[in-house]
């Protein structure tokens, strides 16, 4: 008699921004539009880098001093007119990363995407970079929900099958998966640093390695929950 035995199969959340694709150039000058729009002094890229991630208001408030929820929307206003309009386009995919993404999906596994960007900006960037029909559900925050509200939800979604993994670059990513209560793996082709890595339960350094990884975390009685 033949034993099958079955692979450990469940949903993969990735974040967007540092972990698909690498949004820089369009993020750090969308920035500079609305801080020059706004009136205040623009920046250098490199040092804005940072700010990849969490959300706009976030980076207005330490760029500006300022946080008062009228001007907040207008930077986060004036940030979208460029954005919308170039910035999305100025994303480039990561090396690897659509292998990756055809391999887990070839192997059973539900991905999704959850992101600080806005629903429907987040599609615009998925479409763009030919990304569309590998996730199944593309789920955004927006400034006014926590990524680990957004986790919750979707750990309440009983389209999405369990083990639950979630893939990021930044502490805000592996921050909402703890609260979430599942599993977060760091990459290290973002923009999180060695600290924000620590909070995460793996690392990888490569999308090939990415694969292997899951694989292990899914098929370990406390991996993905």
């Amino acid at each position: 008699m033949r034993v099958v035995i079955k692979k450990p199969m469940g949903t993969i959340i990735f974040d967007l921004d540092g972990t698909i694709s690498d949004p820089a150039t369009g993020i750090t000058r969308s920035i500079n539009h609305a801080l020059a729009k706004l009136g205040y002094e623009v920046h250098p890229e490199t040092a804005l880098h940072r700010f990849i991630g969490p959300s706009l208001h976030v980076a207005f408030t330490e760029l500006t001093g300022r946080s008062d929820a009228e001007f907040l929307a207008r930077g986060v206003e004036a940030y979208r007119e460029r954005y919308i309009l170039i910035g999305y386009k100025e994303n480039v995919i990561y090396p690897g990363v659509k292998d990756a993404l055809g391999r887990l999906r070839e192997m059973g596994y539900t991905l999704c995407i959850a992101t600080s960007k806005r629903p429907d900006i987040a599609c615009k960037v998925i479409e763009f970079l030919g990304l569309w029909d590998y996730f199944q559900q593309i789920q955004g925050c927006d400034v006014q929900v926590s990524k680990a509200s957004l986790l919750a939800k979707m750990l309440e979604d009983e389209s999405l099958r369990r083990p639950m993994i979630m893939i990021g670059d930044r502490d805000n990513d592996f921050n909402a998966a703890f609260e979430a209560g599942i599993t977060s793996v760091a990459v290290r082709w973002g923009y999180g640093n060695e600290a924000e890595y620590r909070l995460a339960s793996a690392s990888v350094s490569d999308p090939n390695e990415l694969v292997d990884v899951i694989s292990q975390l899914m098929a370990s009685p406390h991996g993905g929950k």
